[in-house]
């Protein structure tokens, strides 16, 4: 893969291929002339980043779905794992820290409210700073959802709604 550190579409393909586990080497356009000339060399002498060479498939600026379907065909992976990899990280970096934050502060506010509800409360409030710790739902695990291209991956698209879309529609 070439890129750039500033690039946000290089930074969601590396975010991708993580958490489908699939090695890779990056090199920093920015860093490395010999990373840029190849970069520029596999896009018809432009620059433009990511570039990623898939088993001798070049994908320039990809989506997320065109990335996977390339892993796919490069057998570096199969569908089975991509939708269970997927799954293993199934909330988005924004919703992560605001369950971890609202689980700790519901086990700390448990203290105020009467005896009875204490330890109930505590119990919710660690499950769900453990969901937003981990980074793992298992209501979003049984409906089949993933983070991948969700809000933490293209932030400012936070408002779309296509991203909430079950895995078993395809990995997008």
């Amino acid at each position: 893969m070439y890129g750039a550190d500033w690039c946000e579409d290089t930074s969601r393909a590396r975010r991708l291929l993580r958490r489908l586990s699939i090695a890779h080497e990056y090199h920093n356009v920015d860093e490395d002339v010999f990373a840029l000339e190849r970069a520029c060399a596999l896009n018809a002498g432009q620059r433009r980043t990511p570039v990623i060479d898939v088993g001798g498939s070049v994908l320039v600026e990809p989506a997320n779905g065109d990335l996977i379907i390339a892993l796919v065909r490069a057998e570096l992976i199969t569908e089975e794992e991509v939708r269970d990899r997927a799954t293993v990280q199934n909330v988005g970096d924004i919703e992560r820290a605001a369950r971890t934050t609202a689980g700790l502060l519901v086990v700390a506010g448990a203290q105020l409210t009467p005896r009875l509800l204490r330890w109930p409360l505590r119990a919710v409030g660690l499950a769900l700073a453990v969901t937003g710790i981990c980074g793992w739902s298992p209501a979003y695990a049984w409906a089949g959802v993933t983070s991948i291209d969700g809000p933490a991956d293209r932030p400012e698209e936070a408002s779309r709604s296509t991203w909430f879309a079950p895995t078993h529609e395809g990995a997008r």
